[in-house]
């Protein structure tokens, strides 16, 4: 049976986070921007990725704002560290982003994303592939999201 006193906590508790005002940033209907025209040069995992995450933001006819980005990105994979025979023990991806966001045709701002990871070389190759893929995935949609808060920043 449950003591009377941690229903009160769990009550309490659940009560305290109804009433807290959380709302999550991007389920706000007030997003004034429509990304009208992207265009991507560089590596194709990485546009594709990018691409698939600034999708709900696109053509959006009824928003007063409208945006054109052009990103030109560059993914770079390195030896992180190696043993002491020379082989790679871990590698290093990183995947740099160059954004112009295009406000009107004479506005414009340009911003450069980085990010970078680390992981270990696993004796599957095809295990290492899907790692690394992943990775891409992460670091493209962390992009992605910096994208969007920077957009957002400037139409306030």
């Amino acid at each position: 049976m449950i003591k009377p006193k941690k229903i009160f906590i769990l009550l309490t508790l659940f009560l305290f986070f109804l009433s807290c005002g959380y709302t999550p940033i991007f389920s706000k209907k007030d997003v004034n921007f429509s990304i009208e025209n992207i265009e991507f040069s560089g590596d194709i995992d990485v546009k594709r990725n990018i691409s698939n995450a600034l999708f709900s933001y696109k053509n959006k006819p009824d928003k007063e704002k409208k945006i054109s980005l052009v990103i030109t990105n560059l993914k770079n994979t390195t030896i992180g560290s190696k043993n002491s025979k020379g082989e790679a023990e871990t590698y290093r991806i990183g995947i740099d982003a160059n954004v112009k966001i295009i406000l009107a045709e004479n506005n414009f701002i340009e911003k450069n994303f980085t990010k970078t990871s680390i992981y270990s070389v696993v004796e599957s190759k095809s295990e290492e592939k899907l790692i690394k893929n992943k990775l891409i995935e992460n670091l493209s949609n962390e992009i992605a999201l910096q994208i969007i808060f920077e957009i957002l920043e400037i139409t306030k």
